[in-house]
């Protein structure tokens, strides 16, 4: 996604006005995510994030979704960023929102693997434990089928893979062994990259953009395959198996979901490699093609 101009002068002011700060200057750009522009500010050194969606946010409730799901981690107390102001006026082109800055850093080349792993499953349990009421309710319908329907529409941009049409028919049969469960509150797009570590110490859960209710699944499966990317398949066993530990749950539906989340990236996984070597994965689009595969025939061969 092409990034947003740097923030003038005179939409720093408007934005000062909107959230009472005493001063706004614009102080660093934050390259990595792939559908938002996100500038750090500064008001006399307390730093604020300015986060900015891509056109495909236009017409979406998306600001004030992202917005709500933060209020939602202040309340039970999961590490996350607190909302501060959400661009009702026009101020800029793309809809924006402020968010406070959390001091850490994405961490995918981890110190202690598997007590990060172990990390990442405890406040996944936390998020999935949230209990929506009320408007929240309608705010975060079921959204965990959109991965779904888009293979759906596009198929041949699975079928482009030497392995896709087998990926196509494993995921059709794992879904027809589906357990209903109910639903819970999901980020849908939980994965290392999407968390800031201190210290060893996971400190924030970051890109709330399409939170949604669905199985608790695809959360875990998402991003144990992220794990798998990376290189590390005894970690992302870890992850699923502590999970599991303090969950309590089975996760009978794990394989339909790593079948869904091995079609996100279709058809070619390269894609993903500049979020990766920008949060410091040294990688590259060969490489990752050649993981990607690897990944892909050991899930076959572990569901076949």
């Amino acid at each position: 996604m092409p990034y947003a101009p740097l923030p003038t002068d005179e939409q720093l002011e408007r934005v000062r006005e909107a959230i009472g700060a005493s001063s706004l200057t614009h102080k660093r750009r934050l390259e990595a995510g792939l559908g938002c522009t996100m500038d750090v500010l500064s008001d006399r050194g307390n730093q604020l994030v300015l986060r900015r969606y891509g056109p495909w946010a236009e017409g979406s409730d998306t600001p004030h979704r992202e917005t709500r799901a933060l209020e939602l981690m202040q309340r039970a107390n999961i590490p996350a960023p607190a909302p501060i102001w959400v661009d009702s006026d026009g101020i800029f082109e793309n809809r924006a929102i402020i968010i406070s800055f959390v001091d850490g850093e994405p961490d995918l080349t981890p110190a202690n693997p598997f007590e990060w792993a172990e990390q990442l499953a405890g406040v996944l349990t936390r998020i999935h434990d949230i209990r929506l009421e009320g408007e929240d309710i309608d705010l975060f319908p079921p959204g965990a089928g959109q991965d779904i329907a888009e293979l759906q529409e596009n198929p041949e941009l699975i079928l482009e893979h030497p392995l896709g049409e087998e990926l196509l028919r494993r995921r059709v049969l794992l879904a027809q062994r589906d357990i209903p469960s109910e639903p819970v509150f999901s980020h849908t797009d939980f994965w290392p990259g999407n968390t800031l570590w201190n210290d060893g110490q996971l400190v924030a859960v970051v890109d709330w953009e399409s939170p949604a209710t669905g199985d608790r699944e695809m959360d875990v499966a998402y991003c144990s395959l992220d794990i798998r990317y990376l290189g590390m398949d005894r970690v992302a066993d870890h992850f699923i198996k502590s999970y599991r530990e303090v969950t309590g749950q089975s996760l009978p539906n794990l394989g339909h979901w790593e079948a869904v989340g091995l079609c996100r990236p279709m058809p070619d996984i390269g894609k993903w490699v500049g979020a990766w070597l920008a949060l410091g994965r040294d990688i590259s689009k060969d490489r990752a093609r050649a993981r990607y595969t690897e990944v892909l025939e050991a899930f076959l061969e572990r569901t076949g």
